[in-house]
């Protein structure tokens, strides 16, 4: 394990060890895919708390672990996230980078940002409640774009859904090398080159091997392909290959 594992394994054992000794509610930063799957990996959670993850949003990818004492019941509403809606880009369409990248100009570090999702020509951005404020007022413009901004304090009323393009594809089987070459349209043998060479991440974590087995519900991402969602095996083709759904993140 190395530090960044041990300094997330060790934040996050201390919400629990905070938790009991303050009798209230303690809630981790946002956390990433990989992130959360370290702390999958690596922390067992004790028994006499009541935990729940959430991101703003349900299908929200950064999330923020929330531990609460075992007599209070988990909500949502306790989380320390709001949600910003951007509102401009009068001359051009503004990206998710366009976004991304003024936000963090403002000194804003990852661990305080949630997800930013474009809709309804202009975005909605689920960030940690203490810096809502900050970035509400100083942000004013997004390359030569002005743009306005307003605060939504409960996110839960913000109607946010994903776009994805749905493929309906056939693959060899459900092993990864046949799965990741279906996803990114290339030959077997250069997805197990992708594969073999850390390119290629299952459920956030870097699998290097060709043959493990990808199951319905997985997150496969390809580096320079983009990322997926195995929704679905079908049945056999008459050349005994499987019929298979993904969900292309757009």
């Amino acid at each position: 394990m190395n530090y960044d594992k041990k300094l997330l394994t060790a934040k996050t054992e201390d919400l629990f060890r905070l938790c009991d000794k303050y009798c209230c509610a303690r809630f981790s930063d946002f956390l990433d895919g990989a992130e959360q799957a370290v702390i999958s990996d690596e922390v067992i959670f004790p028994p006499g708390f009541n935990v729940l993850i959430y991101g703003g949003f349900d299908d929200a990818e950064k999330k923020i672990i929330g531990v609460f004492p075992e007599w209070q019941e988990p909500s949502k509403s306790e989380f320390p996230i709001v949600c910003l809606r951007i509102d401009g880009g009068k001359t051009r369409t503004l990206t998710h980078r366009d976004y991304l990248g003024t936000i963090m100009a403002l000194g804003i570090t990852p661990s305080k940002l949630g997800d930013i999702v474009a809709a309804d020509g202009g975005a909605y951005v689920f960030l940690h409640s203490d810096i809502a404020e900050y970035v509400s007022e100083n942000l004013h413009k997004i390359g030569n774009q002005g743009v306005s901004v307003s605060l939504i304090e409960d996110p839960s009323s913000v109607k946010v859904e994903r776009k994805y393009q749905t493929l309906e594809l056939v693959c060899a089987s459900e092993r990864l090398d046949a799965v990741t070459a279906a996803a990114a349209n290339i030959s077997r043998s250069e997805s197990a080159k992708l594969i073999e060479g850390g390119r290629v991440k299952l459920n956030h974590r870097e699998i290097c091997k060709t043959s493990e087995n990808v199951n319905e519900g997985d997150l496969l991402s390809i580096r320079g392909h983009g990322r997926f969602i195995v929704y679905a095996f079908g049945n056999e083709t008459r050349k005994k290959r499987l019929h298979i759904t993904l969900k292309k993140y757009i």
